[in-house]
Order: structure tokens, then C-alpha cells, then sequence
């Protein structure tokens, strides 16, 4: 039995599967979306804010621009927000609850959050907002970020009736511009 064929044989399927395993890999990462806090340009004011991203193989897409702070007494700081609602952003992409996003009550304050499905209870806090903020509002300026409809992102720092917005959180990260600075 000629014992040098089947090495090199076996040798070229080992090299094949290692290149094909490597290109799964980068075409993976390629793909990968993260939700990042990181400093923004704002072009009105001339000024560098934190700013909630999507990065994505495009680049990174502005969602949320923190200008101001959160609460009255500024116990959390822009940055410290931008990290909360990055984070939470990559929870509910990686959970695959960003197909709606909604407004409701979570623990008697006014938020915007992520469902399922139309009726669902909220899957993942994505804000908390402020008594004055109007949530429907912000709610509908969400909504016009994510379906690429918006040209600038948030810029942010009542009991009414749920809204559900559908959202195609695929099709925002292929179109949406994105950020050169």
C-alpha cells in the first residue's frame, strides 16, 4: 500500500478544512454587530458627545447622541448612559427582540423597549426616560433611526397607550449612513 498518496491526500483535506473554517470565520466577523458607546462628532454645536452606535462592516451608525444629563441631580453621567443603552441594544439584537420596539411602564417609570410581537409584554429596556420626555415622541424618533428614515440620531439625553413600531433591524444596519468622523 503506497502510504504517501494517502498523507498527501490527508494533508490537503486538513489544509482545505482549515481555509474553509478560516473564511467561515472572517465572513462571520465581517457580519458581527456590536452596539457601542463611543464619542460622536455633532456637526450643530461643533462638539464631541457620547454616542450609542451600531458598528457594523459599513461602519458605525449613529442611534443615539447623549448631550445631556440623564436625571436632576446628573447621578449618571452621558457616558454612563451611552454604555447602559449600548449595552442594552446589543442585548436585544443578540435576543433577536428587535423586531418591535414599543413604549411602556417598567417599575412606574415611562421606557422604550423592545417586544416580540405586537401586544407583547417588553423583552429588553432600551431607555428609561426622564418625567418630562414625551414618549411617544422619542418613541417615533427611534422608530425613523432604525427604519433609515432619519438623517441625525437622537439627540437626548405620562400613562398613555403602548405603540408598537416593526422594525427590520437587518435592513437598517445594511442601509443606514454611516458616521466618517
Amino acid at each position: 500500500m503506497q502510504l504517501k498518496p494517502i498523507i498527501s491526500l490527508l494533508t490537503s483535506c486538513t489544509l482545505t478544512a482549515v481555509c474553509i473554517t478560516s473564511i467561515a470565520s472572517q465572513a462571520k466577523a465581517d457580519d458581527e454587530v456590536r452596539f457601542i458607546c463611543a464619542s460622536g462628532y455633532d456637526q450643530t454645536t461643533n462638539l464631541r458627545f457620547p454616542t450609542t452606535y451600531a458598528w457594523t462592516s459599513r461602519g458605525k451608525i449613529a442611534i443615539v447622541r447623549w448631550k445631556y444629563g440623564w436625571f436632576n441631580n446628573q447621578s449618571v453621567t452621558p457616558e454612563q448612559r451611552c454604555e447602559q443603552v449600548s449595552s442594552r441594544f446589543q442585548t436585544a439584537y443578540n435576543n433577536k427582540s428587535l423586531a418591535y420596539i414599543a413604549n411602556g411602564i417598567v417599575n412606574n417609570q415611562a421606557v422604550i423597549c423592545t417586544a416580540k410581537e405586537v401586544d407583547a409584554a417588553c423583552d429588553t429596556t432600551l431607555l428609561t426616560l426622564r418625567p418630562q420626555d414625551d414618549p411617544l415622541q422619542i418613541l417615533d424618533d427611534l422608530k425613523e433611526i432604525l427604519r433609515g428614515r432619519a438623517t441625525k440620531p437622537i439627540e437626548h439625553s405620562s400613562k398613555q397607550q403602548p405603540v408598537y413600531y416593526k422594525i427590520d433591524i437587518n435592513k437598517f444596519l445594511q442601509t443606514a449612513p454611516v458616521e466618517k468622523k
